[in-house]
């Protein structure tokens, strides 16, 4: 089919291109509304408790402390399996997760091992807006000291024995993420054209190959395609 002769498709089946034309602006305009998402990765450290052997909690690596953290984590998340992936650095913003969060601790064993190296647990968080991400991170930091506390309280722990948490400084903060609007507008364009066109390229073809079917039965010229 020629340019001129898929030109003149597209004024004959005028139907399909205004029906195209409306669903690609009201894709458009989704797309021009979109304002993006906010999301933060928290890291909450767990440290040992100081003593004169063990000054400095920050360097005390254990495993026992990496279980704690874990069982913190399991405590907030519920008993359900944790999907795993091949890099611990996926973030749910770059899952395409909208409103969400999620918490474990960061897996460095690829996506068919698994190693818990560190002492720490990953929070993850994205919402709409800044202040729901704030509101979220405040109260799930709130629910892991204190189902810490109370882990550590239960099982009879004397307070200053007791392992604590900080939250690192660097990682609360907000970030926004949102794509090019002219350049999603452009593609959303692009492709609303060529699914027009390919639908009415396909109702053409099959008009043809009716009318050479006819005319192959009956012996008769097909004549012009109206």
């Amino acid at each position: 089919m020629t340019f001129w002769e898929l030109l003149a498709a597209l004024l004959r089946r005028w139907p399909i291109l205004l029906v195209g034309a409306l669903v690609t602006a009201l894709a458009g305009y989704a797309v021009v509304s979109d304002r993006g998402v906010y999301f933060t990765r928290t890291e909450i450290v767990f440290l040992a408790p100081t003593s004169s052997a063990n000054p400095n909690a920050l360097r005390t690596q254990s495993e026992d402390i990496i279980d704690l953290a874990g069982v913190v984590a399991k405590r907030l998340t519920g008993p359900g399996e944790v999907t795993k992936y091949a890099s611990p650095d996926v973030m749910l913003a770059g899952l395409g997760v909208r409103d969400g969060w999620s918490l474990g601790l960061p897996d460095t064993g690829g996506q068919w091992g698994t190693n818990f190296a560190t002492q720490q647990l990953v929070l993850d968080i994205v919402a709409p807006t800044r202040e729901r991400v704030q509101e979220q991170q405040d109260e799930l930091v709130g629910q892991i000291m204190t189902q810490l506390h109370e882990l550590q309280s239960d099982k009879g722990v004397d307070p200053v024995n007791e392992v604590t948490a900080i939250v690192a400084p660097q990682t609360t903060i907000i970030h926004h993420v949102g794509g090019s609007r002219p350049r999603a507008l452009g593609m959303t364009a692009v492709l609303g054209l060529g699914a027009t066109i390919a639908a009415v390229t396909f109702l053409e073809y099959r008009k043809r190959r009716a009318l050479w079917d006819r005319t192959a039965r009956h012996g008769q010229p097909a004549g012009e395609v109206a």
